[in-house]
Order: C-alpha cells, then sequence, then structure tokens
C-alpha cells in the first residue's frame, strides 16, 4: 500500500502535472470541438462571409467555447490554490479564481458578441471589469518597468491604470489579428510555451501548469481551423478574447517575476522581451489604428490594412501566410533573447524598425505588383 501512495505522491508533484495538464487539455478539446461542431450545425450558429472575410461558405465559430472549457476545467483540477510542496517562487497559485472570474467574463461577452453582436463600448468595458477583477483582486499586473523609458518601480495606482491600458491592447490585439487561419491561435501556443518554459525555469510550478493548459487547449482548436475541411471551425471573438486574456496573465506574471533581482534566469530587458513574445498581435494592432487616425478616420473602423491582409494580397494562402508572420515573430522573440543585454529602450526600438521594415517591403512588393498588374491590363487593352 505504501508503494502505492508513494507512486501516486511522486506522480502528481509539479512536473508531472504540468505534462499531465498539457496532454488532459489536449484530449479534453479534441473531444470537446465535435460536439461543438455537432451543436453549431444543429442551431445554426455559423461565421456568415461578407465583402471583409476570406472564406467562401459559413463555418461554425463556437471554438472559443472548447477553449474556454479546457483551460477552466484542466486549472481547476490541476493548480493547487491551497499550497503545494514544490519549491517554487510561489507556493500556490492563489490569484487562481481572480483569473477564472476575468475569464469568465471575457468568455460570455465574448460569446454574445459572437451570436448577437455588441458594441464596441460595451465590449470594452466588459474588458475593463476582467481586467480589473485580475488587477485589483488577483494583483497580478505590471508592477515595475525595469528602467523602460527611465520607469522602474511605480505606485500602485501608476501600476494599476498602466496595467489596464496594456491588458486593453493585447486583449483586443489578438482579437484583431484573428483574421485568417490559424494566426491567432499560433502566436498564443508560441507565447504559452515561451512563458511557460520560463516559469519552469524558476520553479513557478502553477502558472507552468496554467501556460501548458492554455497551450494544450489550443493545438486543437488550431488543427481543426487549419486544416480542417468539412469539420473546419472558427474561435470567434469568444477564442480571441479569452487568448488575449489568458497572454495578459502570462505576461503580466513574467514581468512581476523578472523584476525580483535574485530570480534567475533573469532578463536585464523583461518588458521589451515579453513584448517581444506578443510582437506581431501588438505591433500590427498598434500599425493599423496609427494609420486610420492618421488618414482621419476611427482606429476601430474595420479595413484590409493589417500585415495579414496584405499578404493575403500578394497572393500568400492562409497558412502560407500564417507561417511568415509567426516565423518572424519567432525571431523577434530569438533577438529578445540573445540581445537583451541591450536595456529595454533600445530593444522596443529595435523591434518597432524590424516591424516598421517588415511593413514598408510588404507594401512596396504589394504596390509594385498592382503597378504591374495595371500596366500589363492595359497593354492588353491596346492590343485588343
Amino acid at each position: 500500500m505504501q508503494s502505492y501512495t508513494n507512486f501516486f505522491f511522486h506522480f502528481f508533484q509539479p512536473e508531472y502535472r504540468i505534462a499531465l495538464a498539457f496532454f488532459l487539455a489536449i484530449i479534453f478539446n479534441f473531444y470537446a470541438i465535435p460536439v461543438i461542431l455537432r451543436i453549431a450545425r444543429a442551431k445554426k450558429l455559423f461565421d456568415v462571409p461578407d465583402d471583409r472575410k476570406q472564406h467562401k461558405s459559413s463555418i461554425p465559430t463556437l471554438g472559443g467555447l472548447g477553449i474556454y472549457a479546457t483551460v477552466v476545467i484542466v486549472s481547476l483540477t490541476l493548480i493547487n490554490t491551497c499550497g503545494m510542496n514544490g519549491g517554487g517562487i510561489s507556493s500556490s497559485l492563489s490569484a487562481l479564481p481572480p483569473i477564472i472570474a476575468g475569464l469568465t467574463l471575457i468568455f460570455f461577452i465574448g460569446m454574445k458578441d459572437d451570436l448577437l453582436d455588441i458594441s464596441a463600448r460595451k465590449k470594452l468595458i466588459a474588458e475593463l471589469i476582467a481586467l480589473f477583477i485580475l488587477i485589483v483582486i488577483g494583483d497580478v499586473r505590471l508592477n515595475n518597468m525595469q528602467g523602460m523609458f527611465g520607469v522602474h518601480e511605480m505606485s500602485y495606482y501608476i501600476s494599476l491604470v498602466l496595467s489596464l491600458f496594456a491588458g486593453i491592447v493585447i486583449i483586443n490585439a489578438f482579437n484583431l489579428i484573428d483574421g485568417i487561419d490559424g494566426l491567432a491561435s499560433s502566436i498564443a501556443m508560441m507565447g504559452s510555451f515561451v512563458f511557460g518554459s520560463y516559469f519552469i525555469s524558476i520553479n513557478e510550478w502553477e502558472y507552468a501548469i496554467l501556460s501548458f493548459t492554455v497551450l494544450g487547449a489550443i493545438i486543437p482548436f488550431f488543427l481543426y481551423n487549419a486544416f480542417g475541411v468539412t469539420n473546419k471551425i472558427f474561435m470567434g471573438d469568444t477564442g480571441s478574447l479569452i487568448l488575449g486574456f489568458s497572454m495578459t496573465v502570462l505576461v503580466f506574471r513574467f514581468n512581476e517575476l523578472n523584476s525580483i533581482p535574485h530570480i534567475k534566469p533573469h532578463f536585464t530587458a523583461g518588458p521589451a522581451f515579453s513584448f517581444a513574445v506578443v510582437f506581431i498581435p501588438m505591433f500590427d494592432t498598434l500599425r493599423v489604428f496609427t494609420i486610420r487616425i492618421l488618414r482621419g478616420g476611427s482606429p476601430f473602423k474595420a479595413d484590409r490594412r493589417h500585415l495579414h491582409h496584405l499578404l493575403l494580397d500578394l497572393g500568400f494562402s492562409h497558412l502560407n501566410s500564417t507561417l511568415i508572420l509567426v516565423v518572424f515573430n519567432a525571431a523577434i522573440i530569438a533577438y529578445a533573447y540573445f540581445f537583451n543585454f541591450l536595456g529595454n529602450s533600445t530593444i522596443v526600438f529595435s523591434l518597432i524598425f524590424f516591424g516598421a521594415a517588415m511593413s514598408f517591403l510588404v507594401m512596396l512588393i504589394l504596390r509594385n505588383r498592382v503597378t504591374l498588374l495595371k500596366t500589363e491590363s492595359g497593354e492588353s487593352n491596346k492590343i485588343s
């Protein structure tokens, strides 16, 4: 009997629970998605194509439901909120109830938007409330910018305002890049893996479990979304908002821990590195908003200026466009990792330069292609 007790005690040590959470999340969502597909088809819950959308047929759009259910069930099952003998930075994830509460509010507002449509103002209010729960009740927030633009440790109220702003940007950045197959989910998978690996390296077991639970929950959706034909599914606003909120939690916790000098490994430019992890959503959203404002329009008015739209206009497929942007994001992460010694401000300016250069190159190629097509069309008309 003692041997069985020792086996189960050993098996449920934090290192093993990370792997268990990851595989349980994959299995659970692989089971959930076919059920969701049947419900969506029976109730005719589809994303109907229009002028801005790339798909030509109606696609079920409740993929976010599977991600939400998987993250909540697996994390509540395997993450300890009352303390554990894990030897990590913290003995438990005491912020899990506020994280789940904020995630649940995000889920419901996203689901309502997918099914009934809601105004941007109501969506923003719900996001602020969810972030308020996370930041104030859960005390998961940005508290130290490590010298970025001369800012180090911040007062509570400045930390609160900055965290609310950063959270809103991250959440909506993931929402806005969810325009082609696999892009938002790929960036979120990369982010979950990078932050989860960091948490493992410093024995922050509970956040590592949360990270790999999110990663495992996304993988089945990504496969159905990117490679599905008759069983294709979209995550909808529900899913993209959930991914954005989840990445916000991981970004905040990473920066909070990295601001503690004695924790190793330590990033000299932690905020810049976390920006690099979610670079494509953040940079593309800020780029598009800037262009819209400079042209006298509303930053929230939808158009086809996102990088993934430009790549599609160049003739790349959904998967190829996603691959290009994901590889670029991975290169940005590698740069921020290996050149971390340069400091926050230098890295951030470098990343913005790299993003602007890529955007300019894509737009230049697209403009030249359009000019070439017009020239060929004119010559063809003359001949005829």
